[in-house]
């Protein structure tokens, strides 16, 4: 049996484009993902870099994600 091969400096790919938004910005949350884990996400990382989101239902029963500060 080979070892696995070990890769270095590999960035970690982020899961929601938070830290590319402007405030107005917004992303449609994908359909495979529940509210409140997108919502929590969006906490997080306002929490730790000063910015406020808000994930909200749109009329065709879908919900997106705004940057607001």
């Amino acid at each position: 049996m080979s070892r696995p091969r070990i890769d270095k400096n590999v960035p970690l790919p982020k899961k929601y484009p938070f830290a590319k938004m402007k405030i107005g910005d917004s992303f449609a949350v994908p359909p495979d993902v529940k509210r409140p884990a997108v919502t929590v996400a969006a906490m997080r990382f306002g929490r730790k870099n000063g910015m406020k989101f808000t994930v909200r239902q749109v009329a065709d029963k879908t919900f997106r994600c705004w940057r607001l500060e």
